[in-house]
């Protein structure tokens, strides 16, 4: 009997993942959308009366509504229908609309309501009739309405993706150095005026910085002045990179980018709500109804899916503190009992995403950073849908129909990868948070690439938006221009200035922050032992891998395999190298134990164990594993470092595990300690954060191939 599939035909045949579909270079109109809205638009069609002429009693003249109100190519859809839909989703019908019917409304200013889309994004929630107005002719939300107003030409995305740019230097007092960089359009877009700014104390001084009214009274003010910086910098819709993150100014950060998010989510629904009101104004004058209207360009309001704001944390506590700074920022300090009120699901928020701390010791201590990062709920797989309705806010709401979204490299990953659901949610998001960037090395750095390579694609499936709602600039493909990235970390590193060089091109420009390292963590080693910097000649990026081990086995093994060279921590920052190093010592028959983030504790005990006891000459040992356990290895009388560590911290961790109280004081070794660093011009970025910027420079651009250096001579 033939076994029936389970999942149909279909989807019985193998899986072949298919690329991401991309845009061209050229960004030509996307025919096959302007097929689906040609479908999507044909019932509303049906029935339209295109010759009507309506009359003004009020003063006996007599005006063509139709040809007023409604685009020009109407009397020829007959003969030219895919010269009518073309022009729908390009948006070249340009449309005249009195000012009477379009500004002027009656409704009262009311801007304590979470005002909800009434569109084909949102869900089915009721109209307020107080929403608060939006004057589009007025300065109140000016940067929010010139950045989405504005309209890229060809000529203006040639220049985005050849980079064409104009540098501007400066500096704040409290964030330091900042190198600005505008892109040179053909309109002028950006200020070349960047004064430092005030530190904000009133609430006058955030409403004039465009912050909604009901989110002023619930700012805790003053601001810091690092606060006030950030702000303003956002504030701007320019890209953010701010490598200063810590421990200390971490929730003065967050605070800052909760703020702009909601300001901008808000802004941005009532707009949407107040054009509803005025495009079921316009219906009500032409006696037809909404379904069957011909809007306006000015109402191009929405994009293609209704979530606009991306969060990517590492862990639920990251998630858990973002809510609550959201709650705080729309309803003020709350009790418990008030906040799961307002709040849908907080209960099972709270359940999820609270507790399960891990186990810190108190006869070994971890280290101060060790137990801040991994405070609270540390679990890497998660994502979180926000919906914001009239008077409340949804957590857990179905992704499709989510304003915010929060969630980890890995659950983006999964959620991507699902062949039950689509990644359309990712098309029409305007700001992107990354934060802890530093923590997703740890975790697995593709993660992320792989969701950012997955923004702003075609959708699979036709949205539900009306697509004479939908912005121009969302239909032909070029949304990824109109995104701003705010991304932060504890430092620099190589692979976060490429995420903000090829991932990011914000129309408005990017700020980077960018301090000079005065000393880097070599300071604070304590160990009196010369540290020896080998530099790896290499001709290009991607043949670097293969150098740096071909001088491992030319120039490191052979003194691995003297007599006298036990005792060797071999310290390896990239998981791959990891392997390689691991299958090259099991094939020439060296002795070695290991540990790595997969070490069940056991293993781990016992590969300490015979490394202290002299039971095998080398302890291979992966960056991801002191990363998560912050073992304290002892007996390492010789350590390795195959690449600069990516965490700068850990320098001084390992070789401080180099102390005499450390030793092994039996192994007869007490005169044989030495230290080696590989790295290649490529590292430059992440030396700097060992042993300071302009050491950094000397390493890499030197006449020698061997450097020395100590903690004396960089103090």
């Amino acid at each position: 009997m033939k076994k029936k599939q389970p999942y149909g035909k279909k989807r019985g045949q193998p899986y072949e993942k298919k690329p991401p579909v991309r845009r061209n270079d050229q960004f030509s109109k996307n025919n096959s959308f302007i097929q689906r809205s040609k479908q999507m638009e044909e019932s509303h069609r049906k029935g339209r009366l295109l010759n009507a002429k309506y009359t003004s009693s009020s003063n006996g003249t007599e005006i063509e509504a139709a040809l007023s109100l409604l685009p020009s190519v109407q009397d020829d859809v007959a003969e030219s229908e895919t010269g009518f839909y073309e022009q729908l989703v390009t948006g070249y019908n340009h449309i005249t609309v009195p000012e009477r019917n379009l500004l002027q409304t009656d409704s009262k200013d009311n801007d304590n309501l979470i005002v909800p889309s009434s569109d084909g994004n949102s869900d089915n929630d009721e109209e307020d009739p107080h929403a608060e107005e939006i004057n589009m002719d007025s300065d109140i939300y000016n940067s929010f309405s010139k950045r989405f107003n504005f309209e890229l030409s060809s000529e203006d995305i040639d220049k985005l993706m050849t980079k064409n740019v104009k540098l501007i230097k400066t500096n704040w007092s409290e964030i330091g150095n900042l190198k600005i960089e505008i892109p040179q359009l053909n309109s002028d877009t950006e200020s070349s005026d960047y004064p430092p700014p005030h530190k904000i104390t009133t609430r006058s001084e955030l409403q004039s910085l465009e912050v909604k009214q009901s989110l002023c009274a619930n700012v805790k003010l003053p601001l810091s002045a690092l606060q006030s910086n950030l702000f303003n910098i956002a504030n701007r819709y320019q890209d953010l990179y701010y490598t200063q993150r810590s421990h200390e100014n971490s929730e003065e950060i967050r605070f800052v980018y909760c703020l702009h998010a909601l300001n901008h989510m808000l802004k941005s629904r009532s707009l949407i709500l107040r054009n509803n009101e005025k495009v079921a104004a316009l219906a009500k004058s032409l006696k037809l109804p909404p379904s069957e209207v011909s809007i306006p360009e000015i109402y191009r309001d929405q994009g293609l899916k209704r979530m606009k704001v991306l969060f990517v944390v590492p862990f639920r506590e990251s998630a858990l503190a973002i809510v609550n700074n959201l709650a705080d920022l729309l309803y003020g300090q709350q009790d418990e009992q008030k906040r799961k009120a307002s709040i849908a699901k907080y209960d099972r928020f709270l359940e999820d995403y609270s507790g399960n701390t891990i186990y810190f010791p108190k006869t070994n201590p971890k280290p101060f950073d060790y137990e801040q990062t991994f405070k609270g709920n540390t679990d890497d797989n998660f994502r979180l849908g926000i919906r914001f309705s009239k008077k409340s806010m949804s957590l857990f709401a179905d992704i499709s129909s989510s304003d915010v979204l929060i969630a980890s490299p890995l659950g983006l990953r999964m959620l991507i990868t699902d062949k039950e659901h689509d990644f359309d949610f990712l098309t029409s998001i305007e700001l992107l948070i990354i934060d802890q960037a530093e923590l997703f090395m740890a975790q697995n750095w593709e993660n992320l690439l792989y969701t950012l390579d997955h923004l702003h694609l075609q959708p699979k499936k036709l949205p539900d938006t009306n697509c004479q709602r939908v912005r121009t600039w969302c239909l032909s493909g070029s949304s990824r221009f109109y995104r701003q990235t705010l991304f932060f970390s504890s430092h620099e590193l190589p692979e976060f200035r490429a995420v903000l060089s090829n991932k990011c091109k914000n129309y408005q420009g990017i700020v980077r922050i960018t301090n000079i390292i005065q000393h880097g963590d070599i300071r604070n080693v304590l160990t009196p032992i010369q540290q020896v910097f080998r530099r790896i000649t290499c001709s290009d990026m991607e043949s670097a891998f293969d150098d740096r081990f071909q001088y491992f086995k030319q120039h490191i093994m052979p003194q691995l395999s003297k007599s006298g060279n036990s005792h060797c921590m071999l310290y390896v920052p990239s998981y791959f190298d990891y392997v390689r190093l691991r299958n090259y010592l099991k094939n020439e028959m060296v002795s070695f134990v290991q540990i790595s983030e997969y070490t069940k504790k056991e293993k781990i005990s016992r590969a300490r164990d015979i490394f202290f006891h002299s039971g095998a000459p080398i302890l291979l040992y992966s960056e991801r594993a002191h990363f998560f356990r912050r073992t304290r290895v002892k007996g390492i009388r010789n350590l390795i470092m195959y690449q600069p560590p990516n965490f700068p911290n850990f320098y001084s961790e390992l070789i401080n595990l180099m102390l005499e109280s450390n030793q092994n004081p039996r192994d007869g070794m007490a005169d044989s300690m030495s230290i080696q660093i590989l790295y290649t011009k490529y590292d430059l970025l992440t030396l700097s954060n060992i042993v300071g910027s302009e050491n950094s420079v000397r390493l890499t651009t030197g006449k020698k191939n061997a450097y020395v250096l100590s903690t004396a001579n960089v103090k």
